[in-house]
């Protein structure tokens, strides 16, 4: 264990309450994990002060400020309001802000809780589109390559053929039609309720960008054209947000 606690720069002290209970180098591994992930947080809110500072949006300016308040990644609200900050920097022209936000989760072990991972995903797949933009292919396909071994890692109770049946059909289920969100928009805009339409249009970023992206979907891959046309719609519309 002593081992364990010098790999990681002399951090983990015997002295800190979270340790007492542990019974071997298992216990201590996962214990490392969360530190590193809270004080990797910790030392990196200060960038939420910047992004304030070069992209005073009202959006972002507001999840900004709620990260600095709280940011645990194992928080499915927190990890939310990381990847909108991602999705609206992306949105006001920040990529590299952007990327820097999506950049917090790298170092997040994949532990199948879907309240935290589906946001992540997103981000990766928001990370994927701008490794392609910037030419790092390689890069982007590694991320691709994650995304699929976590979509197929069995559950506990289930078998590798068993998941691998179930997400192909999950998979399936996501059309150009679910993913545009074309109805809920159509229907807010006819009430003449801009402000709900405009978050439709955010939230389908998320299956458009995030899903399509990655390739995995095989009804989204089809009609791919058709949706970088309505990114850039909903996109513009977005833009238009003080």
């Amino acid at each position: 264990m002593a081992a364990l606690i010098a790999v990681h720069n002399g951090w983990l002290l015997p002295g800190e309450g979270r340790l007492h209970g542990l019974k071997d180098e298992s216990d201590l591994q996962t214990l490392v994990e969360i530190l590193y992930t809270e004080r990797k947080v910790k030392m990196d809110t200060q960038i939420f002060e910047q992004i304030m500072e070069q992209c005073p949006k009202k959006k972002v300016v507001s999840l900004c400020k709620k990260l600095i308040k709280k940011c645990s990644f194992k928080s499915g609200a927190d990890i939310q309001n990381l990847s909108h900050l991602a999705y609206w920097l992306y949105v006001h022209g920040e990529p590299q802000l952007s990327l820097k936000c999506i950049s917090f989760t790298h170092d997040v072990v994949f532990d199948q809780n879907y309240n935290v991972w589906d946001f992540i995903h997103a981000m990766c797949g928001l990370e994927i589109r701008l490794l392609k933009e910037q030419n790092k292919l390689d890069e982007a396909q590694k991320i691709i390559e994650i995304i699929n071994n976590h979509f197929l890692t069995p559950t506990k109770i289930g078998t590798p053929e068993d998941t691998k049946t179930r997400e192909a059909k999950r998979r399936e289920r996501f059309t150009y039609e679910s993913v545009i969100r074309k109805e809920n928009i159509e229907r807010d805009l006819q009430d003449n309720d801009i402000k709900s339409a405009n978050e439709w249009r955010f939230i389908a970023l998320f299956g458009m960008i995030g899903n399509t992206e990655t390739g995995l979907y095989p009804n989204l891959n089809e009609r791919k054209d058709e949706i970088e046309q309505k990114i850039t719609e909903y996109i513009t519309e977005l833009t238009k947000i003080k």
